[in-house]
C-alpha cells in the first residue's frame, strides 16, 4: 500500500508536472480575475493546450486551472466592488 503511494506522489511532484501546474496556475488567476470570465471558461480554454499532453499533466494543469479561477473570481469583488462571476454576487 505505501508504495502505490510513493509512487503516486513521484508521479504527481515531478518537477515538469510542477511547471505545469505553476504555469495553469498562472492562466486560472488571470482568467479568474477578469470580470465577466468564469472557471469553466478557463477549463474550455485549456482543453485543446491539454489534449496532447501525457494524462497526469493534463488533468493537473485542468484542476489547477479550474481552482485557481474559483479561488481568483473574488478578486473584482473585493478591489472594484463588482462580482467577477455569478457566484461571486
Amino acid at each position: 500500500m505505501s508504495a502505490a503511494w510513493a509512487q503516486a506522489f513521484a508521479m504527481v511532484f515531478d518537477p515538469y508536472n510542477i511547471v505545469v501546474m505553476l504555469g495553469a496556475s498562472l492562466f486560472g488567476l488571470l482568467v479568474g480575475a477578469a470580470p465577466g470570465l468564469t472557471a469553466t471558461m478557463a477549463t474550455a480554454l485549456l482543453v485543446p493546450v491539454t489534449f496532447f499532453m501525457a494524462p497526469i499533466r493534463a488533468i493537473a494543469a485542468i484542476v489547477t486551472a479550474t481552482a485557481m479561477a474559483i479561488f481568483s473570481g473574488d478578486i473584482p469583488g473585493c478591489l472594484l466592488r463588482m462580482p467577477g462571476t455569478l457566484a461571486s454576487q
